[in-house]
């Protein structure tokens, strides 16, 4: 259902060390050449998770055409590992900007490599998927789910490189004081959509099972 999934994908987006990764680029030589390499990494990974995970989980022997909903220990399941995740990322000890500031020129295999592992599927990507296949729509319904849940759960690197095609130096001091906005909340707010998320699965898993 897409009132779960993009709630779970707007959450999984906030990811400050993106934004610092593409402000860091964007200051560079050949900014939009180089974020659209990085980009593409991230696109990569996140739609091939998304499509086989969604196709693999729909056409698995745990759901069928006479059970229309994902079984309600996947709910449980997924619950569970939100509210972990909600529980190590509240307890977990802050990351410093130190990352960015080290690397200097990055090639093409290196950047694509950093897309891939900064956006290789977290627990809120993951729980959007679910809802995707939940859905059962058509195949085109289906498909364009997926790629909607990838766009939002990468919105924090599409926006600056879009805006940095519009408006270059207005986009780097945008960027910079967003960066140290979510430097400063975006920590809570992940907590608070992932335990959100976490506990009405757990419900909804315990209320089926029941």
């Amino acid at each position: 259902m897409l009132s779960e999934a993009v709630p779970a994908a707007l959450g999984a987006a906030i990811y400050p060390p993106a934004l610092l990764f593409i402000a860091f680029l964007l200051v560079n030589p050949h900014p939009r050449k180089r974020a659209l390499i990085f980009l593409a990494g991230a696109a990569f990974i996140t739609l091939g998770f998304g499509f086989l995970s969604v196709f693999l989980l729909q056409s698995s022997g745990a759901e069928s055409t006479k059970h229309r909903t994902v079984p309600a220990w996947i709910d449980l399941t997924i619950g569970i590992v939100l509210v972990a995740f909600a529980v190590v990322v509240h307890f977990r000890p802050p990351r410093g900007p130190k990352a960015a500031k080290k690397r200097r020129e990055i090639g093409v295999i290196g950047l694509l490599g950093i897309g891939l592992l900064m956006y290789t599927p977290t627990a809120l990507y993951l729980a959007s998927l679910h809802a995707v296949a939940k859905m059962h729509s058509s195949l085109v319904v289906t498909v364009l789910s997926i790629i909607l849940v990838a766009v939002i759960y990468m919105l924090l690197i599409e926006i600056p490189i879009i805006a940095h095609a519009i408006w270059p130096e207005p986009t780097i001091r945008w960027v910079t004081v967003v960066n140290t906005w979510l430097a400063k909340h975006g920590r809570t707010i992940i907590v608070v959509v992932a335990a959100g998320f976490g506990g009405y699965l757990i419900a909804s898993g315990i209320a089926h099972l029941a």
